[in-house]
């Protein structure tokens, strides 16, 4: 059974930033193949937990402040 518990201090400002997302890698297939099957998996496996990460703190700034993230860097 859930529990509401009153949140009595803020988060830090540092997590009260909305994500900042890079502009990635290229995506031109011909740059892409010439990774190995076993990097390139691996480069994936970071974007997608980087993309998680930002998109749970994009949640928590959202929580406190409504519409402060609203289309960064999506």
């Amino acid at each position: 059974m859930p529990v509401a518990v009153p949140v009595r201090d803020r988060p830090p400002a540092e997590l009260l930033a909305c994500a900042e997302r890079p502009a990635g890698l290229p995506t031109d297939p011909a740059l892409t193949a010439q990774l190995p099957a076993r990097l390139r998996a691996g480069v994936i496996r970071l974007a997608r937990a980087f993309a998680a990460n930002a998109a749970r703190l994009d949640r928590l700034v959202e929580w406190d402040a409504p519409g402060r993230c609203a289309g960064a860097g999506r």
